[in-house]
This record gives structure tokens, C-alpha cells and sequence, in this order.
């Protein structure tokens, strides 16, 4: 795995993973990611980066 990697999870949930070994399921109260930031680019495309080594990438989710 060379990119972060974003999929959906049961309970309709999402997990976060990173080449750095950084992993993430997202919460569904409160601050929704503590370990990566999600930023919205088209109608399904995001920027993703992760807060514990700076790796980012662009990803389509749905």
C-alpha cells in the first residue's frame, strides 16, 4: 500500500488507513477524524492526510 486508503466499514462507519502504519475508524460523535484530514475537492473526491507523518493524497469515496 503505497497511498491512504479510506473504505467503508459496518454500522456505516469509514476506516482511514496509511502506508505509515497510522489507522483510524471514524467516530460518530464528536471531532469525526483525529488521525487524518479529510478535505472535500469535487462531489466525491477528497484530499486525505495524516497527521502522523504527512503523507496526502487525493482519493474518490462512495
Amino acid at each position: 500500500m503505497s497511498e491512504i486508503t479510506i473504505m467503508p466499514a459496518p454500522m456505516r462507519r469509514w476506516v482511514t488507513m496509511c502506508p505509515c502504519g497510522a489507522s483510524e475508524i471514524r467516530a460518530e460523535e464528536g471531532p469525526r477524524w483525529r488521525m487524518f484530514t479529510l478535505r472535500k475537492l469535487e462531489e466525491k473526491r477528497y484530499h486525505i492526510h495524516c497527521h502522523a507523518c504527512g503523507h496526502a493524497n487525493e482519493q474518490w469515496i462512495g
